[in-house]
């Protein structure tokens, strides 16, 4: 009896200005993947206007197996595996899932916790959500770190959302 083969999440490195264009392609395949996007806003000197653009550039999670893999370096526009330690990065579903939170959210923030506390959400969506807090541009933020990537997500959040730990 043969063993049951097991899917697993990988991030692929694309060039730049493509992921859209392989996460179409890779469903086209039939192949889970995820694209984890932000909305931004941007200002040119006539307009603003709203944008969705990757959290992470160049990068595109699938879900497939080991085997399967290595059949998807025919898409155009996708470079390599995120690899780590020689091995391709994996990346676990709680970490899919914590990504999936963070898409385009954004809250007001109260200072008054200290920058580098250890902080959990108490309250919203990320209920249960450890992390720290820290400056980015002036604001307070709340931010994880997924280590299968080595890369961190933030976002602000209202501090009476926030408990020291």
């Amino acid at each position: 009896m043969e063993a049951e083969i097991k899917a697993n999440w990988y991030v692929i490195y694309t060039f730049p200005n493509l992921e859209k264009k392989i996460l179409k392609e890779l469903i086209k395949k039939s192949i889970k993947a995820y694209l984890p996007m932000q909305r931004v806003i941007r200002q040119w000197s006539d307009r603003k206007k709203e944008l969705h653009i990757p959290l992470f550039p160049n990068y595109v999670f699938i879900n497939t197996t080991e085997k399967e893999r290595g059949n998807l370096y025919n898409i155009s526009g996708i470079l390599k595996f995120i690899v780590f330690g020689g091995k391709p990065a994996v990346v676990s579903n709680d970490e899919i899932q914590n990504i999936m939170r963070f898409e385009n959210t954004a809250f007001e923030v109260e200072p008054n916790l200290v920058q580098g506390d250890d902080v959990m959400i108490i309250n919203g969506p990320f209920t249960g959500l450890q992390g720290k807090l820290f400056s980015k541009r002036g604001k307070n933020r709340f931010g994880i770190q997924l280590k299968s990537i080595n890369q961190s997500l933030s976002l602000e959040v209202c501090t009476s959302c926030l408990r020291k730990m």
